[in-house]
């Protein structure tokens, strides 16, 4: 028999604190929103105080050791990646033994591969030089910025076991505050040092060893609020529950590594053949990319746990139609701040980091072009999670990541591409997977129209277009010499773009949309 007060918390997890559908999405959307202009400002902003505070080469260093450093989730997403899952199977069943024993069988099996990881990555963190390109004046330097975001990975893959909780109860905002303080510390501790003690690369890996380790406390505290019933004990480990987890989370390993090697690869292969200096340029022209693309796993992000709610609750026509509406809108969203960024890259540019990047304007825009069709479906990737149909996703991701590696090796050191090599080679294999391979996979299994996720993508082409013929033709009529300028105009642009996407939109969707989301937002 459950005891009252474990009833209680399993009642807080299946119902009070899930609230319901509508307002439990709103609250996520607000919350990761929120999340991502903090994450906007901060990577609008930073970059250019770091650059001239070091120089592009050494600054180039940060980026590559988080994404370094950050290949080591390969072997944690397996474990992280399904337990929410099965966590939450057990708790809409109010299986309090199975839950526990879910959570410490994921808690004994990270623990584990941390102490097998941790030596192996202070090592590296030693040895950094005999890898990548550093500048000499920053060889000493980068050990410690190496080492401080390999303790700052382990804490914080560790800990992400104990955000489960909060992320079942589909409490997303509290697990996004999590990130906002690990953020902050992090910003804070390297502002105040770089203004009034050194401008050293070594206090960014401080700063982010603060900010993991402040933001992983956080987490322990929303476990302990809403799984009060579960208890650390590792003798409830269980090979049998570890075979469940990576039954589904082997395959979100897999699916990393294809990641990885056509995300992530860039600036290591950047940095090989053409130098430190190249990579923090291409580091500058990838910042607006990456937060576009925060932006498609914030809004997808906030999808997932309701679509792990949904399932759990075998409500799969909801399901599906709440990822088909968020598919699009998404997909037009994106275009429509794609369209703005290609108009006015060249200002851009030159107002943010300098007039030595305007010339870079048509690698920006070759960067920024594919990011609408590839992102918009986003959504789609909790229907594979919640349904467990990763397998085949992740042999296709691997096989594009196996694809893009040589590509861009071969586009950068056997044409005269350069930089422009490492971009269109992501291009293409981001695009085969995601808006060739993904929308007619999800498609097929959920016994819909194989065309159905092509519409939304393909509505957004119009705005790409127009977007492009505006990259040409506006600088030529319109001049922008300052910020007020450039906010004005892109403001007003946006506003175009947002009018065509409207457009696009049929009925049914504007009033899922702007009248029952958005009017009960406002109440």
């Amino acid at each position: 028999m459950i005891p009252f007060s474990t009833l209680n918390a399993l009642k807080n997890i299946n119902s009070g604190n899930q609230m319901n559908t509508s307002k439990a999405l709103q609250k996520n959307l607000l919350s990761n929103l929120s999340l991502l202009i903090l994450n906007g400002v901060i990577g609008f902003w930073l970059p250019h105080y770091l650059i001239s505070k070091l120089s592009v080469s050494i600054y180039g260093l940060i980026p590559l050791a988080t994404t370094i450093i950050g290949y080591s989730a390969l072997i944690t997403v397996g474990i992280n990646g399904a337990l929410s899952r099965f966590m939450a199977l057990n708790l809409a069943d109010e299986d309090e033994q199975g839950a526990s024993h879910t959570f410490n069988t994921a808690f004994t099996a990270m623990g584990a591969l941390m102490l097998i990881l941790l030596p192996l990555l202070i090592a590296f963190s030693f040895n950094v030089s005999s890898f990548i390109s550093i500048p000499a004046e920053a060889e000493a330097d980068s050990v410690w910025l190496f080492l401080g975001a390999s303790i700052a990975f382990i804490i914080t893959s560790f800990t992400a076991i104990f955000s489960s909780s909060a992320y079942v109860a589909n409490r997303l905002d509290l697990v996004n505050q999590a990130t906002v303080l690990n953020t902050l510390v992090r910003v804070i501790i390297v502002v105040f040092v770089f203004l009034f003690i050194t401008t050293s690369i070594s206090w960014y890996g401080f700063a982010l060893f603060a900010g993991g380790l402040a933001g992983s406390i956080y987490s322990y505290y929303l476990f302990r609020k809403f799984t009060p019933f579960i208890r650390i004990n590792l003798r409830q480990f269980q090979w049998s529950g570890l075979s469940s987890l990576l039954s589904m989370g082997g395959w979100l390993i897999v699916i990393q590594l294809g990641s990885i090697l056509f995300l992530q690869i860039d600036l290591l292969v950047i940095n090989k053949l053409l130098g430190a200096d190249e990579a923090g340029k291409y580091s500058v022209i990838l910042q607006w990319s990456n937060m576009i693309r925060q932006f498609s796993m914030s809004v997808a992000g906030a999808l997932a746990p309701l679509v792990l709610t949904l399932y759990s609750k075998k409500e799969y026509e909801q399901t599906i139609k709440i990822s088909k509406l968020s598919n699009k809108v998404l997909t037009l969203f994106i275009a429509c701040v794609v369209g703005v960024l290609c108009v006015v890259s060249e200002d851009l540019l030159r107002l943010w980091v300098g007039s030595q990047f305007a010339s870079m304007k048509w690698l920006f825009i070759v960067v920024l072009l594919p990011l609408p069709i590839n992102l918009g479906v986003q959504p789609l990737f909790s229907l594979n999670r919640a349904f467990n149909k990763v397998k085949v996703p992740g042999l296709f991701t691997l096989g594009m990541g196996l694809l893009n590696l040589p590509l861009a090796i071969s586009l950068v050191k056997y044409t005269t591409l350069g930089l422009w090599g490492v971009a269109i080679a992501s291009g293409i294999v981001l695009t085969l997977k995601n808006f060739v391979f993904m929308p007619l996979y999800v498609a097929s299994n959920m016994k819909i129209p194989r065309l159905t996720f092509f519409k939304a993508s393909l509505s957004s082409l119009l705005i790409t277009g127009i977007a492009l013929v505006l990259t040409v033709v506006y600088p030529k009529i319109f001049s922008i010499t300052n910020w007020p300028a450039l906010i004005t105009h892109s403001a007003v642009l946006f506003a175009l773009f947002a009018c065509i996407a409207y457009v696009l939109l049929s009925t049914e969707e504007r009033s899922a949309v702007f009248t029952k989301l958005l009017k009960r937002q406002r109440k």
